[in-house]
C-alpha cells in the first residue's frame, strides 16, 4: 500500500510545477549567511522543508559526496565524516549506522532526491531557523562558522559608566577622544581618564582603537592633498598606537570633497603600511547604494582591500534638514549591504553595518533636532505620545503635539527594527555591526545584543 502512495504522491509531483505546490512560492535558502540558487527549488512538504539532497551536501560548505543506487532506490551520502543511508519513500534512515525515523520520506522530483533539510542539516552539526517574513530558511553549520560577529562601539565622552555595564558585548571599541586638523596635527578632543579607560578594556580582553576625526571639508583638502602634512598625522597616530598600546587604529573623516577621493585612498594606504604589524586599520564610510549617483570621495574597493574593517554609516537615510521619516529604513540598509558586497566588492568579513542609537524629532518645516533614547522618555513625560510603526521601512516612529500646538514626529529605532538589521547582518555573513554611541543609554540595542539567538 506505501508504494502505491509514494507512486501516485511521485507522480503528483512530476505533473504540479513546484511553484503550484508551494502556494507560487518555494522557500529560499541560505547556508552560513549566502543565498543558494537551488535547481529544481526548495519545496515545502507536510510543513518540512524539503531540499534537493545533491546540492546541499555538495555544497562548497560541506564538501560531501553522494551515490544513488538505483535498483534499490537507495542514497549514500559522506559528508563531514559522517555517513548517511536514505531509501526513497521510506521514512527509515541509518545515520553512521545507527536507525533514525524521518517525519518526512525522500522522494523523487525532477530526478532529484528531495529529503528534510532540518534532519540532515542538524546531523551535521547545523542550526536551523526559519525566517517567516522572508520564507527563508538559513542553515548554520557550526563546524565552519565565521569568527564571531564583531560589536566595534564608539566611545564618546562620559561614556564609561555604559562602557563597564555593557562590557561583554563589545569586540571592540574606538575611543573617539582624538581629532587632527589643516595641518595633521593630533590632539585630544576632550579630557576623559584615558588610562584608566584604556586599563579596563585590557583588562577584559577588549580591543581598544585609537578613533581620530574631521570633518570640516576645506580642511580635509589641505591635510589630504599635502604628502607632507599626511606624513605628519601619520606618523602621531603610529607613535599613539604604540606608546599606549591600542589594537588598531580608526578613521572618521566625513565630508571630504569628492575629487580628494584619491588622495583619501593615498592616505589610508600610507597609514596601513606604516602602522606596526598586528595593528588594525579600520574607516568609517558614508552608505551608498547602487542607485546612487552623488559625487563620493569613498573608493570602495580600494578601501576595502586596505583596511581591516570598513564601518558603513548605514543611518542619516532622512537627516535634520529633509524632511520626517525613517533614520534608517530596512530596505535601504538591505540595499547599502547589497552595493558594498556586489559593486563595492568590499570583503563580507570586513563589512561592518552601521547602527542609530539615536533618532530626530521633526516640528514645523524640515529641521530637526536630535533625539535619544533619554530625550524621548522626557517628551513622554510631558506629552501624550502616541506610538506607531511604519512597515514599508520596518520602523517605529512617535507623535504628538507640544504646548504651542505644534505636531511633531519622532523617528527613533528600537528593540525590533535593529534586531532586523542584525539579522541582516547574519544572513549575508558580513563581519559584524559599529554603533554611534556608547553613553546614549540605547538600552534596546543592549537588550538584542544580549538575545543569544540574534547571533
Amino acid at each position: 500500500m506505501r508504494k502505491i502512495i509514494y507512486v501516485i504522491l511521485a507522480l503528483l509531483l512530476l505533473l504540479v510545477p513546484a511553484s503550484a505546490a508551494l502556494g507560487n512560492l518555494a522557500p529560499g535558502i541560505r547556508i552560513n549567511g549566502q543565498v543558494r540558487e537551488l535547481d529544481p527549488p526548495a519545496q515545502i512538504i507536510n510543513q518540512r522543508v524539503m531540499v534537493p539532497l545533491r546540492f546541499v551536501a555538495e555544497d562548497p560548505v560541506l564538501q560531501g559526496s553522494v551515490l544513488w543506487n538505483g535498483a534499490a532506490r537507495q542514497v549514500n551520502v559522506t559528508c563531514l565524516d559522517r555517513t548517511f543511508q536514505f531509501h526513497i519513500g521510506s521514512d527509515g534512515v541509518l545515520v553512521d549506522g545507527q536507525q533514525y525515523q524521518l517525519d518526512s520520506a525522500p522522494y523523487i522530483y525532477q530526478n532529484r532526491t528531495y529529503l528534510p533539510l532540518r534532519f540532515f542539516a542538524e546531523h551535521l552539526g547545523g542550526a536551523v531557523s526559519w525566517n517567516s517574513s522572508r520564507h527563508e530558511a538559513s542553515i548554520e553549520f557550526r563546524r565552519h562558522r565565521q569568527p564571531d560577529p564583531k560589536v566595534f562601539a564608539y566611545y564618546y565622552w562620559g561614556g564609561f559608566p555604559e562602557l563597564k555595564a555593557h562590557a561583554a558585548l563589545f569586540s571592540d571599541v574606538a575611543l573617539r577622544w582624538f581629532e587632527t586638523n589643516s595641518q595633521g596635527d593630533l590632539l585630544y578632543e576632550y579630557q576623559d581618564d584615558y588610562d584608566q579607560v584604556l586599563s579596563f578594556l585590557r583588562q577584559r580582553g577588549i580591543k581598544a582603537h585609537a578613533s581620530v576625526v574631521f570633518m570640516d571639508k576645506e580642511g580635509l583638502h589641505t591635510l589630504l592633498s599635502n604628502p607632507q602634512r599626511r606624513a605628519h598625522l601619520i606618523g602621531q597616530l603610529c607613535r599613539r598606537a604604540q606608546q599606549d598600546g591600542y589594537d588598531g587604529v580608526n578613521i572618521d573623516f566625513e565630508f571630504i570633497p569628492a575629487a580628494d577621493g584619491p588622495n583619501f585612498t593615498q592616505f589610508l594606504s600610507e597609514l596601513k603600511s606604516a602602522l606596526d604589524p598586528g595593528k588594525e586599520l579600520s574607516v568609517a564610510v558614508f552608505a551608498r547604494t547602487a542607485g546612487d549617483n552623488w559625487p563620493t570621495p569613498y573608493e570602495y574597493s580600494r578601501i576595502g582591500g586596505i583596511a581591516d574593517q570598513v564601518i558603513v554609516m548605514t543611518y542619516d537615510y532622512h537627516y535634520k534638514t529633509t524632511a520626517a521619516g525613517a533614520v534608517a529604513p530596512l530596505w535601504w540598509v538591505e540595499e547599502v549591504i547589497g552595493y558594498m558586497r556586489n559593486q563595492a566588492r568590499i570583503p563580507a568579513d570586513k563589512l561592518l553595518i552601521g547602527m542609530a542609537t539615536y533618532g530626530y524629532d521633526w516640528g514645523q518645516g524640515v529641521t530637526s533636532v536630535t533625539v535619544t533614547r533619554d530625550k524621548l522618555a522626557q517628551v513622554k513625560d510631558r506629552y501624550e505620545v502616541a506610538a506607531h510603526y511604519d512597515s514599508a521601512s520596518g520602523s517605529p516612529y512617535y507623535t504628538y503635539t507640544d504646548a504651542n500646538r505644534v505636531p511633531h514626529q519622532i523617528w527613533l529605532e528600537n528593540e525590533q527594527s535593529l534586531g532586523q538589521k542584525l539579522e541582516l547582518v547574519q544572513q549575508n555573513g558580513l563581519g559584524g555591526i559599529s554603533f554611534w554611541r556608547i553613553g546614549n543609554g540605547f538600552d534596546d540595542l543592549y537588550q538584542v545584543l544580549e538575545k543569544e539567538t540574534a547571533w
